[in-house]
């Protein structure tokens, strides 16, 4: 190798020359078209993806799901039972007692619903009745209950007159975290985004940089107007692409985001700089693409799996604290907060503070890093 660190050193200082965005856009260019030309990368972009509609795809064919269980106790032969049977969406479980429902409801899963004797008299006579109705969140039936919230609803009307002729007292049931969509669908949504910063965002960066190390690019770099730092901006530029057009569509797939949904997007703003020093110090350190491939995504997999389920489940000691204060457990413990609620608590004020120093922290050894060996990223030792 005929590299030496004053020529990197002169092109460094050229870093501020007019001319230096246009060189560090030709390098962004040249990553953004071999990404999308690359198996290799494709594959890695779009896993994310993958995960995320396989998910999708999986809720939709598991238990039936199209299908909403409801168990019944009708005490007076009312014809709300029999307008819910003609309804392919709906299974109806009719039983004989209050015990026997609130066993269906509690054991099944499966809402409920209790029909008191002459319902259908009183609600012509314009009495009012109550209708007791349990909802149950669990098996991830959102919309179909929504559905049958307005069937009810709307069958009674045709029942009475102008107003709702029955109190309604709509019951929504306590679940376990892993038991209910919302929370599932909202795990799985932050898993989704998390692997698009740290697993698809450092190794396309780190493995871009480790392939101009084996093309030998520091020779190259010599006699060209470019230096360490335009190739290191540029590949963080067609990282930073990436990422977003992966993020736009996921986020496009999930139909939103839910809760104080600019707070998330502020956790996952501070989470770029983050993959792009973890790669960029990847890639100064790798000597190929295949170091960055064989022991990267283990790292990341190490770095995400515990703030994964430790927000989601209680752990044992001494492993809860551990990884209670792992960086990552600050952007999930955060997201999960802002996605799931529209205030701002103190406890993600905390999150999203350690987060930010954690940003600080890495940039600035990145920053240190680069400094002390620009050639790192260009050259083989």
């Amino acid at each position: 190798m005929t590299t030496s660190s004053e020529p990197f050193s002169r092109q460094a200082k050229s870093i501020s020359s007019p001319n230096h965005w246009r060189l560090i856009w030709a390098i962004a260019r040249k990553d953004l078209v071999e990404i999308v030309t690359n198996t290799q990368f494709i594959v890695i972009a779009l896993l994310p993806v993958v995960v995320f509609l396989l998910y999708r795809l999986m809720m939709m064919g598991i238990d039936n799901s199209s299908i909403l269980d409801i168990a019944v106790y009708d005490l007076g032969a009312s014809q709300l039972v029999n307008v819910m049977q003609e309804n392919p969406a709906l299974e109806l479980h009719l039983v004989t007692s209050e015990a026997a429902l609130q066993e269906q409801i509690n054991e099944g899963p499966m809402s409920g619903l209790l029909i008191p004797a002459n319902f259908d008299a009183d609600v012509a006579a314009g009495l009012h009745p109550e209708l007791n109705i349990w909802l149950n969140p669990e098996r991830g039936m959102s919309s179909e209950t929504i559905q049958w919230q307005r069937l009810v609803e709307a069958e009674i009307m045709q029942m009475g007159q102008q107003s709702l002729p029955a109190q309604i007292e709509w019951i929504e049931l306590e679940s376990e975290a892993f038991s209910s969509d919302t929370a599932l669908n909202s795990f799985l949504l932050i898993v989704t985004l998390t692997m698009i910063f740290f697993l698809t965002g450092t190794n396309l960066v780190a493995m871009l940089i480790t392939e101009e190390k084996e093309k030998q690019m520091g020779n190259v770099l010599i006699n060209s107007p470019a230096n360490p730092y335009h190739v290191v901006l540029g590949k963080a530029l067609a990282g930073s692409v990436s990422i977003a057009a992966v993020l736009a569509l996921v986020v496009l797939l999930n139909g939103g985001l839910t809760g104080n949904w600019p707070l998330a997007l502020l956790y996952l703003a501070i989470a770029l700089p983050i993959s792009l020093s973890i790669s960029t110090l990847t890639g100064s350190l790798a000597q190929s693409s295949k170091q960055c491939n064989s022991w990267l995504g283990l790292a990341m997999i190490i770095f995400l799996a515990p703030a994964w389920f430790s927000t989601m489940i209680e752990l044992p000691e001494p492993f809860g604290t551990i990884f209670s204060v792992m960086p990552t457990h600050f952007l999930v413990a955060g997201l999960d907060d802002a996605l799931n609620n529209s205030g701002v608590s103190a406890t993600n004020s905390l999150n999203l503070t350690a987060w930010l120093v954690f940003m600080l922290v890495l940039v600035g050894t990145t920053f240190w890093r680069l400094r002390q060996n620009p050639k790192s990223v260009v050259a083989s030792r």
